[in-house]
């Protein structure tokens, strides 16, 4: 238990400011909608879900990049174990941000409906009605283990926060800006998605396929990166 808590620990600084501020914000934009006309759903579900991903990531390993990683790896414990919690607790905190903004949305506007695809072999979209949070979750969750990996192994490979801001943040600015037209099968909105349909038919289900094939590969590589003692302790003492 006490490792979990020395995880969680790295909320309380400087670096777990920006994200609560981030949510905060979220929040009162729901709050001050006009409950007549309600936004986009899938803004707070995804668009503006990711920048807070590659911040909570940075909250996450800020302590150990700061200097105490040539502690960790010269004691008797797992640093892949340590990885693995901090990505639970990712994952966890992620979920209550899912259901936070479920929840608020369903009660400034009556009821949540938006675009939810089907994870089966045409990959189908339509408009609904949710009463839960899960389906979005479960249609964007191989896009958020992407684009935390992807932060995580930029950031713990070249040992520098700001490389893995840097990655995931340009990732979702790209996405954006291109509506995914230059890389359909990476990317991480789902309506970019539906928009490129239109000259890759059923492309919901072979993008998300692609995503967790591209999450597993670079979860290999971070592993590689997290366990190797030597690199750690070298870096240090250069």
């Amino acid at each position: 238990m006490s490792l979990w808590l020395q995880d969680l620990r790295g909320f309380k600084s400087i670096w777990g400011l920006p994200p609560l501020l981030y949510v905060l914000m979220l929040g009162y934009a729901i709050w001050s909608s006009d409950p007549e006309q309600p936004g986009n759903a899938l803004f707070y579900g995804e668009l503006a879900f990711y920048p807070l991903v590659v911040m909570l990531c940075a909250a996450l390993f800020h302590r150990e990049l700061g200097g105490p990683m040539e502690i960790y790896a010269t004691l008797p414990q797992s640093l892949t174990g340590m990885a693995a919690r901090k990505g639970l607790i990712l994952l966890a905190v992620c979920t209550g941000y899912q259901a936070a903004w479920f929840t608020a949305y369903q009660a400034k506007f009556g009821a949540v409906t938006t675009l939810v695809y089907s994870y089966g072999p045409a990959g189908q979209s339509s408009m609904c009605t949710l009463h839960s949070f899960m389906p979005l979750l479960l249609q964007m969750l191989p896009a958020l283990l992407f684009i935390a990996v992807l932060t995580l192994t930029v950031m713990l490979a070249v040992k520098k926060l700001y490389a893995g801001l840097f990655a995931g943040l340009a990732l979702w600015m790209l996405d954006i800006l291109s509506h995914g037209s230059w890389l359909p099968y990476f990317t991480i909105y789902t309506v970019h998605i539906q928009e490129q349909s239109k000259e890759i038919p059923n492309l919901f289900l072979p993008n998300r396929l692609v995503l967790l094939s591209a999450t597993l590969i670079l979860t290999v590589i971070l592993n590689y990166t997290v366990q190797d003692r030597s690199r750690w302790i070298v870096s240090e003492e250069e």
